[in-house]
């Protein structure tokens, strides 16, 4: 999997929106690149329910979370480019 499209800035905590491409050729997007009391972690994309209330859309392991995390991670902080202008 590689992350086909990130998107940086600061919109609360949230410092990334990015999606995902995986090897079997799905595109997924939504997830998010947040920032938290421990660091920055990834939230999978969500939907507001009928509550007022974000559930999540696409639910992993931990193991395949542990994975998104790095990836996303990694990709931010090696990222070079200046893509503020680029419309997401």
């Amino acid at each position: 999997m590689k992350i086909s499209r990130m998107k940086k800035g600061e919109w609360s905590k949230i410092r990334a929106f990015f999606d995902l491409e995986t090897d079997e050729g799905f595109n997924i997007k939504g997830f998010k690149l947040i920032e938290g009391i421990e660091g920055m972690f990834v939230g999978f994309p969500s939907q507001k329910n009928k509550d007022g209330e974000y559930q999540d859309t696409i639910f992993a392991d931990k193991t395949l979370k542990q994975q998104v995390n790095k990836l996303a991670l990694d990709f931010y902080s090696n990222d070079k480019s200046n893509d503020s202008d680029v419309p997401f």
